[in-house]
């Protein structure tokens, strides 16, 4: 009876977690680790404690194909991180011909007919099938994109079919909220601006208390969405953070959730990054910064005050770009000249961006620094307003946003 009753007895719960917990760490990638949380509930709630621990950010991209995705099905065999939101850019080449769903995907729980834009293309359906139900793909269609390589190897597609991709994952001090406004929301929000501020975060998924440090701008019709862009900037300076970062620009198309298949309406997508300990600044490089080292001077001063406001933290980076379409080769004759700049001094930070119809920015580098144009450009924007206040579009530029976080 005894050597019954001690075969019968169960080994203590805190050496069945460390068998499961070692049994889970080494399981190849993120997909296989959600598979082995739907075993039981021991299994599930051990599988969250290990992806709340991994803060790994992946970046990819193909530079001749929209539509070959082999670059991501091998990042996700080696993804041990759960991103919670996937940024895209891809050419805008694939617009006049839609790719039919790929009729291996068999999309469960979707409707294709509301499925968002990012149907359109063979990648982005295999991204919604691939990705978690709760990560929300959101970036933009565009002329030319600037993307990184697993290695952090840039590259800058102005002619042809590409794409980049960057997965973030949920990080215990960096909130990320996004948001897209369609016409009437853009109305709604600019009614609550002028009378009704406290509405203005419901409307742009933003909570009370998120402290804001970046704000990422993705229009899809300067004409007609100036304005609001402008109003947005403005309410977002001077009623949440008078030193926030801002960049952005303009795209052919939006990818978002909220967009569904065939929607050509014009519309602004937004990022909204939030953190008490988030660092984030933009920089400006002007139409008459031209020159290689014109803009290595800028890049260096956006180094030095980013750095500056560092103190002593293990940080993580994530960097964006977005160039007009006149500049790249156009204006220096070569490929990837500001991208190279940008990877020579930020080694280690993933780079994403597009080129544009049009730029959307300010310089924020701290404090001390002013939100207008470095003395040593100063530009004469068509678009710039007479009057003396801060100018967030822009033409013929490139604008550059750096946002860091600390990692536990």
């Amino acid at each position: 009876m005894a050597n019954e009753s001690e075969g019968n007895k169960r080994i203590s719960p805190l050496l069945e977690y460390g068998i499961t917990k070692a049994v889970l760490h080494c399981l190849p990638n993120i997909l296989e680790l959600n598979k082995a949380a739907t075993v039981c509930k021991s299994w599930n709630e051990t599988a969250k404690i290990i992806k709340k621990n991994r803060n790994q950010i992946y970046s990819t991209s193909n530079i001749d194909s929209y539509e070959d995705y082999s670059c991501v099905q091998e990042l996700l065999s080696c993804m041990r991180s759960q991103p919670c939101i996937c940024l895209v850019f891809l050419t805008h080449a694939g617009l006049a011909e839609i790719p039919p769903p790929l009729p291996e995907l068999k999309l469960d729980g979707h409707d294709g007919a509301h499925f968002g834009r990012c149907t359109e293309y063979r990648l982005l359906h295999y991204l919604r099938r691939s990705m978690p139900l709760d990560c929300a793909i959101v970036g933009g269609i565009a002329n030319g994109v600037v993307s990184s390589t697993p290695s952090l190897l840039t590259h800058e597609v102005e002619e042809g079919d590409g794409y980049g991709l960057l997965f973030i994952p949920e990080i215990q001090n960096l909130s990320i909220r996004h948001f897209h406004l369609d016409r009437q929301k853009m109305k709604n929000v600019g009614k609550a601006i002028t009378s009704q501020t406290e509405e203005v975060g419901r409307l742009l998924n933003i909570k009370d208390d998120d402290q804001v440090q970046c704000l990422m701008l993705l229009g899809t019709d300067a004409y007609k969405e100036s304005k609001c862009i402008e109003a947005l900037c403005r309410y977002f300076q001077d009623k949440r953070n008078q030193n926030i970062a801002i960049g952005g620009g303009f795209v052919e198309a939006a990818i978002h959730p909220d967009v569904v298949d065939g929607d050509r309406e014009y519309g602004i997508t937004g990022l909204v990054f939030c953190g008490p300990r988030v660092k984030a600044n933009s920089v400006i490089v002007p139409p008459d910064a031209t020159s290689d080292s014109d803009i290595e001077r800028i890049l260096v001063q956006l180094k030095e005050k980013h750095l500056a406001s560092f103190s002593g933290e293990k940080m993580k980076s994530i960097g964006f770009m977005v160039a007009c379409v006149a500049r790249g080769t156009h204006l220096h004759g070569r490929s990837g000249v500001e991208s190279a700049i940008f990877r020579k001094h930020f080694p280690a930070t993933p780079l994403l961006g597009f080129f544009g119809n049009g730029e959307i920015g300010i310089n924020c580098l701290g404090p001390a620094s002013s939100s207008t144009t470095p003395q040593s450009f100063q530009s004469n924007l068509p678009s710039a307003p007479k009057k003396s206040r801060i100018a967030y579009l822009h033409s013929y530029a490139t604008t550059f946003t750096l946002i860091s976080f600390p990692v536990e």
